[in-house]
């Protein structure tokens, strides 16, 4: 059997009619809207406050610009004021310049004499100093005089020894002294072979006095025996072994220098001329070329005598020894008459030549070393000497 299409289908044997639909429909529709409706009047009492706030907020931005209007103008007075106070500052600092310029023009005006009285015053003083200062340079160049000579008789006469043999006396030069262990010293002096020759008269190792002095003073006497010797050259080195050291030794110059001497060098010939204490004698270098006997000779002719033998002869400019006075020209006529102003030298070039060939040869090479180092240092005080070291190979024990 069909079913009857005019009506409606069951749908869970629920019959649903056009009516309810439409019903339910305008419920719907109607609720809506007055939802819709509530939420329209919210919004628009939200828009009712919120224009009211903008009202408000627009009264208060007016009042804000009346208020920084005000103090535009304000500022504006205040800058003009600032203007008015800068150039009433500009006036009262050019009437004050003013002012000063005329007080120091009247005060000018009125110290002009005053200052003419000083300056002539100031003019008197200075020439006074200049007086005393010319004074002061030449007590200043008598004390450095004083002081020279002082050098010199330091450099030339501390070095020099008086060396008593049998028979003979005469000098000798400090070269080489030095300490030894704890209390010992050691020392070595250059002298004149034929001095100390009569001495070994039947005696191999003779012992001889050797006279040290400081300031024109005799320090002491101490035994000395000689170590090394050069009939020829007429040179021979004593050693002094005892407790003394003796700081101020002979400058001796480096062998370069020796050539370029020239003849009428100023020289001091350092000595004990009769067996006194040592004395200077000055003259000038004469020759550097006197041959005798097979040997070289300077000559100068600073007065020497008998003793002078054995002692140094020193260039006057730089207090340098350049030699050992070896023996004195003498005039046979019945008896030899001595010539003491052409005595004969034995240059240092030769000494330093004849000590290389001995074990000896570091008395010399020391004192160079030893003077070369003093020259790049500042000058100090004299040491007393330094322990013999054990490492010299060619060096005495």
């Amino acid at each position: 059997m069909q079913p009857d299409r005019r009506y409606p289908a069951d749908v869970g044997n629920v019959r649903v009619s056009k009516r309810f639909v439409i019903g339910s429909a305008a419920l719907l529709v109607g609720g809506s809207f007055v939802s819709l409706g509530g939420v329209l009047y919210y919004v628009v009492q939200d828009l009712r406050a919120t224009r009211a706030t903008l009202a408000k907020l627009h009264e208060q931005g007016e009042q804000q610009r009346e208020e920084i209007d005000e103090l535009k103008s304000e500022l504006l007075t205040v800058g003009d004021r600032l203007l008015s106070v800068r150039e009433l500052e500009r006036e009262a600092r050019q009437q004050l310049r003013e002012r000063l310029e005329a007080e120091l023009a009247k005060q000018a005006e009125g110290e002009r004499e005053g200052v003419q009285r000083k300056l002539a015053r100031l003019e008197g003083e200075v020439q006074g100093l200049l007086q005393a200062a010319q004074e002061h340079a030449k007590l200043l160049a008598a004390s450095k005089q004083d002081a020279s000579v002082e050098v010199r008789y330091r450099e030339l006469m501390s070095p020099t020894v008086r060396v008593q043999s049998k028979t003979e006396v005469g000098s000798g030069s400090i070269l080489w002294s030095r300490k030894t262990g704890r209390r010992g010293a050691l020392s070595y002096v250059l002298t004149a072979w034929h001095i100390v020759a009569d001495a070994f008269e039947g005696d191999d190792e003779p012992t001889l006095e050797v006279d040290f002095y400081s300031g024109g003073t005799m320090l002491r006497t101490e035994r000395a025996k000689v170590v090394a010797r050069h009939e020829g050259l007429d040179l021979a080195v004593l050693e002094v072994r005892g407790y003394h050291v003796y700081p101020t030794k002979a400058r001796i110059p480096a062998r370069s220098a020796l050539p370029s001497i020239p003849i009428f060098s100023k020289v001091y010939a350092i000595g004990c001329p009769l067996g006194y204490s040592p004395l200077p004698t000055s003259g000038e270098l004469t020759s550097k070329d006197k041959e005798l006997d097979g040997n070289q000779y300077w000559m100068i002719n600073a007065p020497t005598i008998f003793g002078n033998s054995g002692g140094g002869i020193y260039l006057a400019d730089s207090r340098t020894m350049i030699g050992v006075l070896s023996r004195i020209s003498a005039y046979k006529n019945m008896i030899d008459v001595a010539v003491p102003h052409m005595g004969l030298v034995t240059p240092m070039d030769q000494v330093y030549e004849w000590l290389d060939s001995t074990r000896y040869g570091f008395i010399y090479r020391d004192r160079l070393e030893e003077l070369a180092n003093t020259a790049q240092k500042p000058a100090a005080k004299p040491a007393e000497g330094k322990a013999l070291p054990a490492s010299s190979a060619n060096k005495p024990r």
